[in-house]
């Protein structure tokens, strides 16, 4: 009589556990569906904010041909573009744990080329990627689109302002 009590008692711990563990497993599956679709939201919003970087930037290039162009209404825009930038690498960091610097160099290229033929100076597009970009200024615009599109003297004012 005795056997058969524990008998039972081990065969309702058994399904006990095995419910547990049946439980464990659909939320386990339910957390990675969810993890899974918030990382995939993420890097929708990452996709997103490198389009509109991209369209932005052909915008101000476009900008800067304007018979008729305006150095405010370019500086802004270049400033809202700066902050996207900034959110991409971002995003980048945080879903991939690094930043693709040569896709941010190219956009940072395009960015100098528009500055430079609407006439916008060297400094004042160093000081708002200094503003916006922060600790990320060094490595956003690379050395040789400046010396490239703004020449060597900018170069060594920029190396100047990043302490290099």
């Amino acid at each position: 009589m005795a056997k058969q009590g524990v008998v039972k008692l081990l065969e309702v711990v058994e399904a006990l556990r095995n419910e547990v563990i049946k439980r464990f497993n659909e939320m386990e599956r339910g957390l990675e569906e969810r993890a899974s679709k918030k990382e995939l939201a993420k890097l929708l919003e990452l996709n997103y904010n490198l389009t509109v970087a991209v369209a932005l930037g052909y915008y101000l290039l476009i900008l800067a041909k304007n018979p008729n162009p305006t150095l405010y209404e370019f500086e802004k825009e270049l400033a809202e573009l700066l902050r996207i930038w900034k959110k991409v690498m971002d995003q980048s960091r945080e879903l991939f744990g690094v930043v693709d610097w040569s896709i941010i160099q190219d956009g940072s290229s395009a960015i100098l080329k528009a500055a430079r033929s609407i006439g916008l100076p060297f400094g004042t597009v160093a000081g708002l990627v200094m503003e916006v970009m922060e600790a990320d200024a060094e490595k956003f615009l690379s050395e040789a689109s400046i010396a490239e599109i703004y020449g060597t003297i900018n170069l060594t004012r920029w190396r100047r302002l990043i302490n290099k």
